[in-house]
Formats: structure tokens, C-alpha cells, sequence
């Protein structure tokens, strides 16, 4: 068996996969991705199994993959890199693993709140350059929080919401809504960001990555948030259309 290995967090975290991999007796061929399209293609017919990462693996990836290909294995979460359509077609199976990273996502998520509202890093740049700037800080406890997407990471965040008094609004697709996990912190659901946006002071992204969550926050969605509305985005950079946020942000918003 020979597998490709292309996460970069799979090869540079210590702890015992290391040495669960190296007991199987696979030959590894380690490369640093995320890979492109390219690369994959030059590599493609070679291996038995991809353990992989964001590297680019659409159907020309697979095409020339086959029929050696046997398994591809995302050393986490997020599947929008992968045609998972064409793998379901050609019977290839792909592996990944919910609940790896919901805990960090979500004390990040909070790490780049506080860092926002207490202006942190302009604080600790102007103390790194000789200079003692007070800048005046907020608070988040009695604000609302507005979460896109209640799944693992979701429910992780409002945990923590809740911890620091925060008010929780949330959306998702009513076959997903956690009710009892709802029920017993308080949270507001919505069905539609549209509904959701005028209640927020923060706005967290948690949803994957689909045609229907694509430029989710866009100029349109944006006109129906408070002014000074926070946006964190730990999920994927496409569910914000950039060009709208930095037009926004340049507009004093």
C-alpha cells in the first residue's frame, strides 16, 4: 500500500498517529499541501489512499487516480475541495472526522472576538513600537450573538456564549435544529440570515461550504446588520463575498 500524505497538521502535531500510521508497514510519500491541482495530477495513479487536506481533488484528480485509488481520507472536516459527487460515481470511498477540531474553533472563535472588542493587537503594536496608546475596549457580556450553523462547532460556541452572558440567536436548516441543545441555552432560532441580522452585535460562521452558503454574507445582507456589527469567520473564507466586506468596512461599517 502506498498513501499519499498532504495534511500539514497530520505531520507537524506530535502525539501517537505518528506512530499508528507507521505501524501499519504502508510505504508514505509525504509532500506539504495544501496541493493543487497540478501537483495532484502529477502525483495522481500512484497511490492506494490520500490522506489529505484542502489539496485539489476533482475529477481529472480522480480519472487518473483509478482504478488504483482505493479510499481518500480528509484529515479533517471540510469536503469542498473534493468532488465528492464524482468519488459517489466511481464508488470511491471518502473518510473524515467530525468532532476533530470542534473545541478549537470554538475558543478561537472567542480569541478573535475578545481580540476585536478590547482592541488587542493595535494595543500590543503600539506598546511593541515604544508607544502607550489607550484605546477604549467593549464589553460582550448582554451582547447578541448571532451563529450560522448549530452543528458541533455551533453548539461549542454558544457554550461558550453562554458562559460569558451573551444573548444567542441562531440559524440553521430545521431537519439540523438541536432543539433540546436550544431549548436549554436560550437560543432564538431562525430559518433565514435575513431574520437574524437586524437582533446581532456579533456574527459567527459556522456552515460549510455549499452553492447555498457561497457569499453568504454579501453588500445585500449586509445593509440589514447594525453598523458596527462583528463578523468571525472560522468556517470557509468564500462564505463571505470579500469584495462587500472590505467595501462595507471602508464605508465606516
Amino acid at each position: 500500500m502506498r498513501i499519499l500524505l498532504t495534511t500539514t497538521s497530520y505531520q507537524d502535531t506530535p502525539g501517537d498517529h505518528h506512530e499508528l500510521l507507521a505501524a501499519q508497514g504502508y510505504e508514505v510519500h509525504r509532500e506539504r499541501g495544501p496541493l493543487p491541482e497540478k501537483r495532484m495530477l502529477e502525483l495522481a495513479g500512484e497511490f492506494d489512499a490520500f490522506l489529505c487536506g484542502d489539496d485539489e481533488i476533482t475529477r481529472a484528480v480522480l480519472d487518473k487516480s483509478l482504478p488504483r485509488l482505493r479510499v481518500i481520507s480528509k484529515y479533517g472536516i471540510g469536503l469542498d475541495k473534493i468532488d465528492v459527487a464524482a468519488c459517489t460515481e466511481k464508488k470511491l470511498p471518502v473518510l473524515f472526522t467530525p468532532g476533530v477540531n470542534h473545541t478549537t474553533v470554538a475558543e478561537h472563535t472567542f480569541c478573535l472576538l475578545l481580540a476585536m472588542v478590547r482592541n488587542l493587537v493595535d494595543s500590543a503594536n503600539s506598546v511593541r513600537n515604544g508607544q502607550w496608546k489607550r484605546v477604549t475596549g467593549h464589553e460582550i457580556w448582554n451582547k447578541t450573538i448571532g451563529i450560522v450553523g448549530l452543528g458541533r462547532i455551533g453548539q461549542e460556541v454558544a457554550k461558550r456564549a453562554t458562559a460569558f452572558g451573551m444573548n444567542i440567536h441562531a440559524m440553521d436548516l430545521p431537519q439540523y435544529w438541536p432543539k433540546a441543545f436550544a431549548d436549554v441555552h436560550g437560543i432564538t432560532q431562525h430559518e433565514e440570515i435575513e431574520t437574524m441580522l437586524p437582533h446581532i452585535d456579533v456574527l459567527s460562521l459556522h456552515a460549510n461550504l455549499s452553492e447555498s452558503t457561497r457569499n453568504l454574507i454579501n453588500a445585500e445582507r449586509l445593509k440589514l446588520a447594525k453598523p458596527e456589527l462583528l463578523v468571525v469567520n472560522t468556517s470557509r473564507a468564500e462564505l463571505v463575498h470579500m469584495a462587500d466586506m472590505i467595501a462595507a468596512l471602508d464605508a465606516g461599517k
